[in-house]
């Protein structure tokens, strides 16, 4: 069954996805087509949110039957994606400092960023017990300062003046977070 929910950009693109196509023309808004079979629940909460196709695209990998679908359960699940793709961030700027750096302030860049990203993913134990805790406060706290992280580490490359070899995984990390943040907000609503 294909499902269709609706966005507000208008931008002209078409997007591939083994779970969501995104169609755009200027005349039409966006309309995502679900390529699977998508829990009406998950839609829904993923639909109210910043980015819903990296909603999406980033719980569905992590779902399994014992998963209830309110927004505390699929939080926990965003949650795991940060740190996953924190860990995938954190694997690619090392082995980018494995090679020769193309100029002498990478190897700088990329040891800040490191430092960032071990700090995102220490932070994953103080999230969970927020959300356990249903500490509303600390959980949005934990969430900014890992924004605040993947932000940093972009940062060092602006300061360098170097092109981020990582900008695509920082910017998908931030819409992660970002969503997280949105759920955490309508957690008690939904």
């Amino acid at each position: 069954m294909t499902s269709i929910f609706r966005h507000n950009s208008i931008s002209p693109v078409t997007i591939r996805h083994p779970i969501v196509q995104l169609f755009q023309t200027p005349r039409r808004p966006n309309i995502f087509i679900l390529s699977i079979g998508i829990n009406p629940k998950l839609q829904k909460i993923c639909g109210e949110i910043d980015y819903p196709i990296e909603c999406l695209t980033s719980i569905i990998p992590f779902l399994n039957e014992n998963v209830a679908m309110i927004s505390m359960s699929i939080l926990k699940v965003e949650i795991d994606a940060i740190h996953n793709k924190t860990k995938e961030a954190l694997d690619k700027t090392y082995e980018l400092s494995m090679n020769p750096p193309t100029s002498r302030l990478l190897p700088l860049c990329l040891k800040s960023c490191i430092n960032h990203y071990n700090a995102i993913l220490e932070s994953k134990q103080r999230i969970l017990n927020a959300i356990s805790m249903g500490d509303a406060n600390e959980l949005s706290m934990e969430l900014s300062h890992n924004m605040e992280d993947v932000f940093a580490c972009e940062e060092e490359f602006n300061k360098a003046k170097i092109e981020s070899p990582i900008t695509e995984l920082n910017s998908l990390l931030v819409k992660i977070i970002t969503n997280s943040l949105t759920i955490d907000v309508n957690m008690t609503n939904v």
